[in-house]
């Protein structure tokens, strides 16, 4: 799977499984995020969900190596190396951080990457854009073996529809919610958090943040990707990467489902 790039929109790499909850605690400490979108009046569609938990400790539920779709490079990130970025989030969630309280609410929930570091896998799937480009896409997965209620609770998410940041009125944030591919035996909804900075010369730029969160076999996963672009009336996204978010997110729910 190759991702291409389109002028004149810039697409960033994206930033493993703490991706949509470093862009929600990030606003309210820097200027470099944005927001967009509109809410989604979409309800969950209710499927039965496999609740028997695997046999299989939760490392060996994340896609490996030659699991990828499209031939993606799969890498577990070691745990020590995302400490760092764990405390920040867990300092960051206790205190305020979005204007709007229901966006406040989402932006300090317990989500897959506070376990990052403890009884969670984090894992990231990189893609090349093209032979002649070596830029990097990279996608990331979270998982925990525990369901967490807030983080699946799609109806939070519904709640914030946009807000400006606690610390800089100059970020707003944007969250749309959607459906997630269908899997049988799991649930899921799709998060997108777009944040637009307004500069000090007037001029706009856009971070798309999104996050799709699944629950199956007692086990909560986040594939999730990012992208930056200078325009904000324009999706950052490239359609390649969208279908690569989904692709992944589909085969690490069935990796999942179908587990010993």
């Amino acid at each position: 799977m190759r991702l291409r790039t389109r002028t004149p929109r810039r697409v960033a790499i994206a930033g493993l499984a703490l991706a949509t909850a470093a862009a929600l605690t990030a606003c309210s400490s820097d200027d470099e995020n944005s927001g967009g979108a509109e809410p989604s009046g979409d309800t969950p569609t209710s499927a039965t969900v496999e609740q028997s938990a695997p046999q299989a400790p939760v490392e060996e539920l994340v896609l490996a190596e030659g699991e990828a779709p499209g031939g993606g490079v799969v890498q577990v990130i070691d745990r020590g190396l995302l400490q760092g970025a764990v405390d920040k989030l867990v300092a960051d969630q206790g205190r305020q951080l979005m204007e709007n309280p229901a966006c406040d609410k989402v932006s300090r929930l317990e989500t897959v990457s506070n376990h990052a570091t403890t009884d969670g896998v984090t894992a990231a799937v990189r893609y090349k854009q093209s032979e002649e480009d070596e830029t990097e896409h990279r996608f990331g997965i979270g998982m925990v073996g525990e369901k967490l209620d807030e983080f699946m609770d799609r109806s939070l998410y519904e709640a914030c529809t946009t807000s400006r940041s606690a610390a800089n009125p100059n970020v707003e944030l944007t969250m749309t919610v959607a459906d997630a591919p269908a899997i049988n035996g799991a649930e899921g909804f799709r998060v997108t958090s777009d944040f637009i900075t307004t500069k000090p010369d007037g001029t706009r730029s856009l971070s798309r943040a999104i996050a799709i969160h699944g629950f199956a076999r007692d086990t909560t996963v986040s594939v999730e990707y990012a992208a930056r672009g200078d325009d904000p009336a324009a999706d950052p996204v490239l359609p390649t990467a969208a279908g690569a978010l989904d692709a992944i997110y589909t085969a690490q729910m069935e990796k999942l489902v179908n587990a010993e």
